[in-house]
Protein backbone atom coordinates (compact mmCIF):
# COMPACT_ATOMS: atom_id res chain seq x y z
CA UNK A 1 0.00 0.00 0.00
CA UNK A 2 2.99 2.47 0.85
CA UNK A 3 4.21 1.59 -3.14
CA UNK A 4 1.11 2.45 -4.20
CA UNK A 5 0.78 6.29 -1.85
CA UNK A 6 4.17 6.80 -3.27
CA UNK A 7 3.70 6.48 -6.58
CA UNK A 8 0.32 8.03 -6.89
CA UNK A 9 2.11 11.31 -5.11
CA UNK A 10 5.07 11.13 -7.22
CA UNK A 11 2.52 11.43 -10.37
CA UNK A 12 0.20 14.49 -8.74
CA UNK A 13 3.38 15.83 -8.26
CA UNK A 14 4.78 15.76 -11.47
CA UNK A 15 1.22 16.64 -12.74
CA UNK A 16 0.83 20.32 -10.21
CA UNK A 17 4.73 20.70 -11.71
CA UNK A 18 3.42 20.43 -15.01
CA UNK A 19 0.29 22.51 -14.25
CA UNK A 20 2.54 25.39 -13.24
CA UNK A 21 5.04 25.33 -15.91
CA UNK A 22 2.14 25.44 -18.58
CA UNK A 23 0.22 28.41 -16.21
CA UNK A 24 3.42 30.29 -16.03
CA UNK A 25 4.65 29.79 -20.01
CA UNK A 26 0.70 30.92 -21.16
CA UNK A 27 0.94 34.24 -18.93
CA UNK A 28 4.68 35.04 -19.88
CA UNK A 29 3.90 34.40 -23.62
CA UNK A 30 0.68 36.61 -22.69
CA UNK A 31 2.86 39.54 -21.38
CA UNK A 32 5.80 38.69 -24.08
CA UNK A 33 2.73 39.70 -26.63
CA UNK A 34 1.54 42.73 -24.67
CA UNK A 35 4.71 44.30 -24.28
CA UNK A 36 7.68 45.97 -26.00
CA UNK A 37 5.76 48.63 -27.70
CA UNK A 38 6.32 52.27 -27.81
CA UNK A 39 4.46 55.41 -28.35
CA UNK A 40 6.43 57.52 -30.02
CA UNK A 41 6.07 61.49 -30.73
CA UNK A 42 7.85 62.82 -33.71
CA UNK A 43 7.60 66.54 -35.57
CA UNK A 44 4.89 66.23 -38.27
CA UNK A 45 5.46 66.40 -41.22
CA UNK A 46 9.52 66.04 -40.38
CA UNK A 47 9.53 62.73 -38.42
CA UNK A 48 12.20 64.15 -36.21
CA UNK A 49 11.64 61.97 -33.00
CA UNK A 50 10.81 64.10 -29.74
CA UNK A 51 10.17 61.54 -27.44
CA UNK A 52 9.59 57.53 -26.77
CA UNK A 53 7.24 56.22 -24.46
CA UNK A 54 6.62 52.71 -22.96
CA UNK A 55 3.33 50.52 -23.28
CA UNK A 56 1.51 47.78 -23.47
CA UNK A 57 -1.02 46.71 -25.64
CA UNK A 58 -4.09 47.18 -24.18
CA UNK A 59 -3.05 50.41 -22.07
CA UNK A 60 -4.67 53.47 -22.49
CA UNK A 61 -3.36 57.14 -23.09
CA UNK A 62 -5.06 60.20 -23.64
CA UNK A 63 -4.68 63.61 -24.48
CA UNK A 64 -6.35 66.85 -22.89
CA UNK A 65 -6.65 70.68 -23.92
CA UNK A 66 -8.13 73.82 -23.29
CA UNK A 67 -11.08 74.04 -26.84
CA UNK A 68 -9.97 76.93 -28.90
CA UNK A 69 -14.22 78.31 -28.95
CA UNK A 70 -15.47 77.04 -25.28
CA UNK A 71 -12.41 77.34 -23.47
CA UNK A 72 -13.16 74.38 -21.40
CA UNK A 73 -11.01 70.95 -20.58
CA UNK A 74 -11.41 68.34 -23.10
CA UNK A 75 -10.08 64.92 -22.80
CA UNK A 76 -9.70 62.38 -25.58
CA UNK A 77 -9.14 58.70 -24.89
CA UNK A 78 -7.16 56.19 -26.77
CA UNK A 79 -6.37 52.51 -26.55
CA UNK A 80 -3.77 50.51 -28.47
CA UNK A 81 -5.01 47.66 -29.90
CA UNK A 82 -2.27 45.01 -31.76
CA UNK A 83 -0.40 48.00 -32.82
CA UNK A 84 -2.94 50.10 -33.64
CA UNK A 85 -4.69 53.42 -31.59
CA UNK A 86 -8.54 53.19 -31.49
CA UNK A 87 -10.02 56.45 -29.69
CA UNK A 88 -12.50 54.80 -27.19
CA UNK A 89 -13.98 58.39 -25.59
CA UNK A 90 -14.29 62.07 -25.85
CA UNK A 91 -14.95 63.72 -22.34
CA UNK A 92 -15.83 67.56 -22.04
CA UNK A 93 -17.66 70.03 -20.43
CA UNK A 94 -19.88 71.83 -22.56
CA UNK A 95 -21.28 71.71 -26.80
CA UNK A 96 -19.84 73.99 -28.88
CA UNK A 97 -18.09 74.23 -32.41
CA UNK A 98 -16.00 70.65 -32.92
CA UNK A 99 -17.28 69.08 -30.45
CA UNK A 100 -19.67 65.75 -30.50
CA UNK A 101 -23.39 67.16 -29.96
CA UNK A 102 -24.78 63.39 -30.48
CA UNK A 103 -23.40 59.41 -30.72
CA UNK A 104 -23.89 59.58 -34.42
CA UNK A 105 -20.36 61.09 -34.76
CA UNK A 106 -17.76 58.75 -36.48
CA UNK A 107 -17.20 55.53 -34.47
CA UNK A 108 -19.54 57.39 -31.88
CA UNK A 109 -21.57 53.85 -30.24
CA UNK A 110 -23.49 56.36 -27.16
CA UNK A 111 -23.67 59.29 -25.63
CA UNK A 112 -23.92 59.85 -21.84
CA UNK A 113 -24.64 62.99 -19.66
CA UNK A 114 -22.33 63.22 -16.29
CA UNK A 115 -22.45 65.89 -13.70
CA UNK A 116 -19.49 67.38 -15.09
CA UNK A 117 -20.11 67.34 -18.66
CA UNK A 118 -20.52 64.73 -21.38
CA UNK A 119 -18.79 61.85 -22.40
CA UNK A 120 -18.97 60.34 -26.60
CA UNK A 121 -18.18 56.31 -25.83
CA UNK A 122 -16.70 55.14 -29.31
CA UNK A 123 -14.72 52.96 -31.46
CA UNK A 124 -12.80 55.20 -34.02
CA UNK A 125 -9.57 53.86 -35.61
CA UNK A 126 -6.89 56.83 -35.67
CA UNK A 127 -4.70 55.43 -38.68
CA UNK A 128 -3.10 58.95 -37.51
CA UNK A 129 -2.74 60.65 -34.86
CA UNK A 130 -1.48 64.42 -35.92
CA UNK A 131 -1.77 66.82 -32.71
CA UNK A 132 -1.94 70.39 -33.04
CA UNK A 133 0.08 72.13 -30.18
CA UNK A 134 -0.26 75.66 -28.73
CA UNK A 135 0.38 76.40 -25.66
CA UNK A 136 -2.25 78.88 -24.94
CA UNK A 137 -4.28 75.24 -24.75
CA UNK A 138 -2.17 73.06 -22.48
CA UNK A 139 -1.72 70.52 -24.38
CA UNK A 140 -1.11 67.12 -22.40
CA UNK A 141 -0.36 63.51 -22.82
CA UNK A 142 -1.67 61.52 -20.32
CA UNK A 143 0.48 57.80 -19.76
CA UNK A 144 0.34 54.81 -17.77
CA UNK A 145 3.14 56.39 -16.38
CA UNK A 146 2.88 59.78 -15.66
CA UNK A 147 1.94 63.19 -17.43
CA UNK A 148 3.67 64.82 -20.65
CA UNK A 149 3.41 68.16 -21.35
CA UNK A 150 3.00 68.44 -25.01
CA UNK A 151 4.27 72.42 -24.96
CA UNK A 152 7.86 71.37 -23.50
CA UNK A 153 8.37 71.89 -27.04
CA UNK A 154 7.39 74.82 -29.44
CA UNK A 155 3.64 75.24 -31.05
CA UNK A 156 3.78 72.92 -33.94
CA UNK A 157 2.00 69.48 -35.32
CA UNK A 158 2.85 66.50 -33.51
CA UNK A 159 2.68 62.73 -34.72
CA UNK A 160 1.88 59.91 -31.84
CA UNK A 161 2.08 56.78 -32.99
CA UNK A 162 2.49 53.19 -31.57
CA UNK A 163 5.84 51.02 -32.63
CA UNK A 164 7.13 47.55 -31.82
CA UNK A 165 9.93 47.12 -29.66
CA UNK A 166 12.58 44.54 -30.41
CA UNK A 167 12.50 42.29 -27.16
CA UNK A 168 16.20 42.68 -26.46
CA UNK A 169 15.23 46.19 -25.48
Amino acid sequence: MKVILFHWGKIAGTAVLTLLLISFTTIYAQNVDAQFAQLVITQFPEQNVLAKYPLNDNDSFSLSFIHSVSYTRVVDVYEVRNGSVVQTSEIFETHGAGLPSNAEEPGGLSWEKTKDGFILHMERQIPKLVVRTDSSYRNRLHLPSGEVNLNQWEDQALFLHVIPTPQNQ
